[in-house]
């Protein structure tokens, strides 16, 4: 029951607007209206004036009155403005005397008494709500008759009215009256009616109240909750961060406003991903409310259940639990078990039991919430639907399929009519749908249900990536990345029967291999190659604020407080800059296109005796992902119409056991034939014939040399066929010719220090006096770096070569080997948690940054250039135009794998810098061999062979000097 990928399943629809709280005095007005405006409406609020004081009296009242109903209502979500001086919302319960005569409201005032009879009845009578609204309409327009009202006259309401007539306050009240509209729509589940009459209302108040109108602060938060129930990710915070800055700007930025939009936000993080931004977000709306939530009082509580749903989706399942059961406990004791926000929470309470295992009471809660839901509203109800897929999901898990498939029918039906076919909600009950298709044998249904949902899947992740980071653009593939891996399982299930369903397999992983990787290297292509100055400028700040960052990482969290810097503030600022650079002109969305290379591409590039390999690795899926791992091998034969597939089932043990048995294998020098009975035999037999292998690696498979491998005839694999390897097979169609350029640029035999914490590499020193000489010899242009001027801020200067060569110490520190302090300098916290920190090359005056302990009063760990070259710092670099990068340096190719995107160490960082190929170790291995096999492989590259065949002739050659797999087979090209 582990690993589901259940939907996020917080209803933003069943949210509660929630009614101002006000604070008697004379109003700015200026912060709300126009400026010709005020002299209008001084008059109007002048509280000194009998009549302003008997509003305000009653103004209390009625204040407390409805804060109290409202106390019971539903969580926070949508909001109306608190403040008197952000809000004309006064109202009076009834008429008012003053020196012994009745008062009689005026208009405006007797739209907001409607207003507010409205807004508490949205969630108990809906029908109710709408017609009061709309009654307040008709007080605006004076129509003949109150049917001539509709939802559509809402619309074009200014086409009704004379707005040169119409007073300050009556456009207030009558855009405030369109707001809550809106928002009744959507909680009877009128989504796009609700986003069209929202975004009308939102130019509304800025054409007839104001641009910088504090009201639009609740309009924004409002349409971004909208936006975002509908899956539109990128306009929903768009319109959070709109809603923030104007909070800002009047001063509201730790309002209780503020917070339930920051609540909001961080429900928006949730959706998408951002596990780490949602917790913190959350958070800090609970500490901006402050003392103004009340221990038990809804908004305490909808924070606390937004929170739940967070600890929920980041796995923290006895957190989650303990809320929603708190929660649930005070609503029985208020006397709420039938109200709907209570069979909200019972629906995420039962997810939770259910990714938790604990299914005894799942469905029963499941049932009882469906129950309340088609009592207080109906079984079309975006609440019931939502629930009822919980429910049918639950009957899949339990291998109930005709159960499962009689609700997740209705579900995905639902969906259709409510949000569209492209919609998260409805894809993934589509999804569940082709999953019972697959395992009831409705084979053809499966097809096609699949293929729809990863097309509608990677559709959306066209149009979300370009306005997302990197960082983002990661948590947001996680969430559509599962879809893939089911079609895989099902694709290697069903393959044997069904060829095709391999090809499609093969034609998504060219498109998806690397997506991030991909992503990343493109914008930035495309931004160096612009004319564009302001674009440059932008690149060069986002560069700038990176560096800052990894300055900021090598301070305690004690200094971070001493300097007054905030970091989280500094990384959202690295992280806004890269987003604009993304969405800065429509040239570079192009950049987020998603490769449109095929089987028959990579068919046609290959000669006769080749084959082209895709290496996946995924979790194995039942009725849900297991903690088994498969590893695929799709073929790619020339002479096939399909792929060819190989299967090792027990990906696990190729990670553990056997993974230490090969590193055992090359430590000691010894040969051990089971692992390539592991490791390749399967794939072996399907190759024969084949010389030349093109390989696209994953998972285990980076840290393993499969040509040095050795086979129960003591022959070792690389004797029977040459590997080429790509980070996907589709580079196979995007080999460029050399660069134009003919400079080289080569560092080494760094002068580390005096404390003898490196050892010296004196191999190195002739190495690159060897292997400079041999680039000199044929025009190349040649810059040497060697002792103290082998430094990181030498290195950061380089641009462009079109070779770049590093022999030094490189070094990768796993996760689990940071309990220190500080990791070479980075604080540990910053380093566990981004691996290209933990991953780089020792340059010149490297020990000063190791040799203190003590790293709060060591001066080097203040500055970036402190001769530790990270990863993290290599991404800044501008390789544009390297044909290779050479890392003559132990351990280079090292780094933390991510599946299906590579390896998150130097090799990731100096591809996405621009290198075309990339040289690196698997292992440490002698100075004396590294030094040969330089010499060998710049001996034949540089007399005309290709990067590959002259790095396939020199490890040949190597074997003749060291036969032992452990010295010619550390090294690899990735191209």
């Amino acid at each position: 029951m582990k690993h589901l990928t259940l939907p996020i399943l917080f209803l933003l629809l069943l949210a509660q607007p929630i009614v101002a709280q006000f604070k008697i005095g004379k109003l700015k007005l200026d912060d709300l209206v126009k400026k010709e405006n005020l002299e209008a409406v001084n008059t109007l609020f002048d509280t000194d004036s009998e009549v302003a004081k008997l509003k305000a009296e009653q103004l209390k009242k009625d204040t407390s009155f409805y804060n109290y109903i409202f106390s019971q209502g539903n969580r926070a979500s949508f909001f109306a403005n608190r403040d008197s001086q952000e809000s004309l919302l006064y109202t009076l319960g009834s008429d008012y005397t003053t020196d012994g005569e009745t008062v009689e409201p005026e208009v405006y005032e007797k739209i907001f008494e409607l207003n507010r009879t409205a807004e508490f009845s949205i969630y108990i009578h809906p029908e109710i709500a709408t017609y009061k609204f709309l009654e307040a309409i008709d007080l605006f327009t004076n129509a003949e008759s109150f049917s001539q009202i509709s939802l559509d006259s809402v619309f074009d309401i200014r086409q009704m009215l004379t707005m040169d007539t119409v007073s300050i306050e009556e456009k207030y009240a009558i855009g405030k009256t369109m707001a809550n509209l809106a928002i009744t729509i959507h909680a009877e589940g009128k989504y796009n009616l609700s986003e069209g009459l929202m975004k009308n209302t939102i130019n509304y108040f800025k054409e007839e109240i104001g641009n910088e109108c504090i009201g639009l602060a609740s309009l924004y938060n409002n349409y971004a909750v909208i936006l975002q129930s509908q899956g539109k990710y990128t306009s929903a915070e768009e319109y959070f961060n709109k809603a923030a800055n104007l909070l800002e700007k009047h001063d509201k930025e730790n309002s209780l406003s503020h917070a339930i939009m920051t609540s909001n936000l961080a429900l928006y993080y949730n959706e998408i991903g951002q596990a780490e931004e949602a917790e913190s977000s959350i958070a800090k709306a609970m500490t901006m409310a402050g003392d103004e939530l009340r221990a038990k009082g809804r908004d305490n509580v909808s924070f606390k259940i937004n929170q739940g749903l967070i600890y929920y989706s980041s796995g923290k399942y006895n957190e989650a639990e303990s809320i929603f059961n708190e929660v649930l406990e005070l609503k029985r004791k208020r006397m709420a078990r039938n109200q709907t926000d209570y069979a909200n929470v019972e629906n995420y309470l039962a997810s939770v039991l259910m990714e938790s295992d604990k299914l005894d009471q799942v469905q029963s809660l499941l049932e009882d919430a469906l129950k309340i839901f088609a009592q207080k509203y109906n079984t079309q109800h975006p609440a019931y639907i939502k629930t009822n897929h919980n429910l049918g999901k639950f009957h899949l898990y339990q291998g109930n399929y005709i159960e499962a498939q009689n609700i997740l029918t209705e579900v995905n039906q639902a969906y259709d009519q409510y949000f569209g076919t492209n919609h998260p909600d409805y894809l993934r009950s589509l999804e569940d749908l082709a999953v019972i298709d697959w395992k009831q044998g409705n084979y053809s249904s499966a097809n096609e249900r699949f293929k729809q949902v990863i097309s509608s899947n990677l559709d959306l992740v066209e149009e979300n990536f370009a306005a997302m980071s990197e960082y983002e653009k990661g948590q947001y593939w996680a969430q559509i990345r599962p879809s893939i891996l089911k079609f895989y399982n099902y694709a290697c299930e069903r393959g044997m029967e069904e060829p095709a369903l391999l090809t499609e397999m093969y034609n998504i992983q060219l498109k998806t291999k690397g997506i991030l990787f991909s992503a990343s290297t493109k914008m930035r292509e495309e931004i160096l190659s612009s004319d564009n100055g302001g674009l440059k400028t932008l690149y060069l700040n986002w560069q700038r604020a990176k560096e800052d960052l990894l300055l900021y990482y090598t301070y305690s969290k004690t200094q971070l407080e001493e300097m007054k810097i905030d970091l989280p503030s500094a990384e959202q600022k690295a992280n806004q800059l890269e987003k604009e650079l993304s969405k800065v002109s429509s040239d570079f969305a192009s950049a987020n296109k998603l490769p449109s290379a095929t089987l028959q591409d990579i068919k046609s590039s290959l000669a006769p005796t080749d084959v082209a390999i895709e290496v996946i690795g995924f979790p194995t899926f039942k009725n849900s992902f297991t903690s088994d791992k498969t590893y695929a091998f799709l073929i790619a034969d020339p002479n096939a119409q399909h792929p060819t597939l190989a299967l090792i089932n027990n990906g696990n043990e190729l990670d553990g056991k056997y993974a230490k048995g090969y590193q055992n294998m090359v430590r000691l020098k010894v040969d051990n034939p089971i692992l390539y009975e592991k490791y390749w035999q399967v794939i072996d037999k399907k190759l024969g014939g084949v010389k030349n292998v093109h390989l696209s690696l994953d998972g285990i498979y980076f840290q393993v040399n499969i040509s040095a491998l050795r086979k129960p005839d003591q022959s070792f694999v690389s004797d029977g066929m040459d590997f080429h390897l790509y980070s996907s097979t589709r580079d196979l169609l995007n080999q460029s010719s050399s660069s134009k350029n003919k400079k080289a640029d080569f560092f080494g035999y760094p002068t580390y220090g005096n404390q003898g914490l490196l050892v010296s590499l004196p191999g190195t020193k002739a190495e690159i006096e060897t292997i400079s000489q041999i680039t000199r010899s044929k025009g190349y242009q040649v810059g040497t770096y060697m002792q103290g001027n082998a430094s990181e801020d030498n290195f950061k200067k380089i641009s462009s070569p079109s070779l770049l060569h590093v022999a030094t110490h490189g070094f990768f520190l796993p996760e689990d080997n940071t309990s220190s302090e500080k990791v070479l300098g980075i604080e540990v916290s910053q380093a566990k948690a981004n691996p290209l920190l933990r991953s780089g090359l020792m340059l010149a005056n490297a020990e000063n940054a190791m040799q203190s302990s003590d790293y709060e009063h060591s001066n080097e760990t203040s500055k970036t250039d402190n001769g530790i070259l990270t990863a993290y710092e290599v991404l800044t670099l501008n390789l544009k135009d390297t044909d290779l990068v050479v890392l003559s340096a132990c351990e280079t190719g090292l780094g933390e794998i991510k599946s299906g995107e590579g390896v998150y160490g130097l090799q990731r960082a100096f591809q996405v810098a621009g290198a075309e190929s990339v040289i690196m170790s698997l292992w440490k291995v002698s100075d004396e061999a590294t030094k040969n096999l330089m010499t060998y492989f710049y001996g034949e590259w540089m007399n005309g062979k290709s990067k590959n065949d002259a790095f396939i002739s020199a490890q040949k050659r190597l074997r003749q000097d060291f036969p032992e797999p452990y010295y010619w087979g550390a090294f690899v090209l990735l191209n």
